[in-house]
């Protein structure tokens, strides 16, 4: 299957939802939840996507990728009613992400109870989910497949679905699950592909299970960039002076929220126990902890009862935490759309952030190579100094 050259911009005329969803009921209910204006990737995917026809949609972290595939989803549920088995799939790369997604659905349409398929829960939980209502499953790759295997999710029926974050998905390596999990669909459906950026290996898995689809591109938005204040320090290759530097801008910047991005979950922990030892109250998540300690841990820190968490890129999409004006790259990655996709966690909804890399002698090769490609070029900052005590 090939893919269409086709692409669509989105329009610059001002919209509300009520221009693009005709159901009273989510209407309605969008009005309830104060959602009134389409964000750009909205107002271009939305009409897309309700055409029935496969589509790739590729548009910046924090854009709203979101509610541009789930309003369409819903809609189509709704003119299909009744429906029995399982009607729209999404497939998330995080068990956050599918969690934050499943919240959203429920949000649009209060009568509808999606099974959320996840790792770290019980099976059985979920499969009773599955009974009780199958008509949209969101769900990570392992997990769903495994009910496939075990014949306790049957996707015979399935007329719509979505990869959301495609292009984390497969840096993953969830690459095999995803082709198993879509070879299992049948042969007339929609399929929709979301993705903050449009990677080789994401186009050669759309030309496998997407027909002639309709291409929705956006440009990054420039002023949501110019929000976040790019910014790195220079560290030396001491075993704790990242820690340090990172404890002094923490406490220069008091952050009302911040994460800081870690490559290993070994780091992850590392660094709790060094902020922690400076007085820092921090909590940590990677893909070790189960799901119970993973809602505990993102829980505190949306309530703002911790303000740093610590993490590996499992938190880096699919997370999004209202006053997050700090995100810290502890540990450089390799690509720079990893290191858009950490610094999109913040500035956004029109609120400033700042995002800052600590590079150590060992990073500086990497660094200064991806600063070529960076959508802004980040500014040398010193590691703040103690402030001296003030005299009565």
């Amino acid at each position: 299957m090939t893919t269409d050259n086709s692409s669509v911009e989105a329009p610059r005329a001002e919209a509300s939802f009520f221009d693009l969803v005709k159901h009273p009921s989510i209407r309605g209910q969008l009005k309830a939840l104060k959602i009134t204006v389409p964000t750009p990737v909205q107002r271009a995917a939305i009409p897309a996507v309700l055409t029935g026809q496969d589509c790739i949609v590729e548009a910046q972290t924090g854009s709203g990728k979101t509610l541009a595939f789930v309003l369409p989803m819903l809609s189509r549920l709704i003119d299909a009613s009744p429906v029995d088995g399982t009607f729209g799939l999404i497939i998330c790369p995080t068990r956050e992400l599918a969690m934050q997604v499943r919240n959203v659905i429920v949000s649009v349409v209060e009568d509808l109870r999606p099974a959320c398929i996840i790792g770290g829960a019980k099976q059985e939980g979920q499969i009773r989910d599955l009974r009780n209502d199958p008509r949209i499953v969101v769900g990570t790759p392992g997990r769903i497949q495994d009910l496939i295997d075990q014949r306790k999710l049957d996707l015979r029926s399935c007329k719509m679905f979505v990869l959301d974050e495609a292009d984390e998905m497969l840096s993953m390596g969830f690459v095999e699950e995803v082709r198993a999990i879509l070879s299992k669909l049948p042969r007339e459906r929609q399929g929709c592909f979301f993705s903050a950026t449009m990677t080789p290996r994401v186009g050669q898995l759309a030309e496998s299970f997407l027909k002639k689809p309709l291409r929705v591109e956006l440009e990054p938005v420039e002023e949501t960039s110019q929000l976040i204040e790019h910014l790195f320090c220079r560290v030396d290759a001491g075993l704790t002076s990242k820690a340090t530097a990172l404890a002094a801008f923490l406490q220069e910047y008091q952050p009302k929220a911040s994460i800081v991005f870690c490559n290993l979950k070994s780091d992850t922990e590392l660094v709790q126990i060094l902020l922690r030892k400076r007085g820092i109250e921090c909590e940590r998540l990677n893909s070790d902890l189960s799901q119970k300690e993973r809602e505990r841990t993102m829980n505190r820190f949306r309530s703002g009862e911790v303000k740093v968490l610590v993490a590996t890129d499992v938190a880096a999409r699919g997370i999004d935490v209202k006053d997050l004006d700090l995100v810290v790259n502890y540990a450089m990655h390799d690509t720079p759309e990893t290191y858009v996709h950490r610094t999109g966690r913040t500035g956004r909804a029109g609120k400033s952030g700042r995002a800052l890399s600590l590079v150590a002698p060992q990073d500086f090769p990497l660094f200064y190579g991806l600063q070529k490609k960076l959508p802004a070029t980040p500014v040398e900052v010193q590691v703040p100094q103690p402030k001296a005590a003030q005299v009565a």
